[in-house]
């Protein structure tokens, strides 16, 4: 009886917990991002204007695993991604105004070949709410939240290339 009460809480708490963390379909109106050159852009404004299925994964200079997943994905995937399911991905640094200026170098190093932005206020995680990167959302075309990834570990992009493809459907 006592384990049964146990279980049923903690189902409970399991359900709340996975309603609660990123509840809303689509990217809140207000997240404002910036572009590397500095100018401010609504990152839903910013999707919609694409008009396709977005990648937007969310990365730091000083997170390897970021770095990692990004250099795989830039070397391995997305070309055949852009090529098979018409896709574009953004990647949108997480560091703060005191790393932020190690962006571009890092970019530029790694020759990433898609869309960076910032968020040096850090507001993403509460708007999105995650709490750690590396973080990925696969947006449809009109902007609605699809799929949600967080951590990286190798092999995550075929589960993510499975994700892209459904929605290519």
């Amino acid at each position: 009886m006592k384990c049964s009460k146990l279980l049923l809480a903690s189902l409970v708490l399991l359900l709340v917990a996975s309603t609660s963390t990123f509840a809303q379909k689509s990217l809140p109106a207000s997240l404002t991002m910036e572009t590397l050159s500095g100018k401010k852009v609504k990152l839903k404004d910013y999707v919609a204007e694409k008009g396709k299925i977005t990648v937007v994964n969310f990365w730091a200079t000083w997170c390897k695993p970021c770095k990692e997943e990004l250099d795989n994905i830039n070397n391995d995937y997305l070309d055949a991604w852009k090529d098979d399911y018409d896709i574009e991905f953004i990647a949108v640094s997480m560091d703060n105004s005191r790393t932020k200026p190690k962006v571009k170098g890092v970019v530029d190093t790694k020759g990433w070949e898609y869309d960076i932005l910032c968020n040096p206020d850090n507001s993403a995680y509460q708007a999105l709410g995650f709490n750690s990167c590396p973080y990925t959302l696969l947006l449809d075309a009109k902007g609605n939240v699809i799929y949600k990834h967080t951590g990286y570990k190798p092999g995550d992009e075929e589960e993510l290339e499975h994700e892209i493809a459904k929605a290519a459907e």
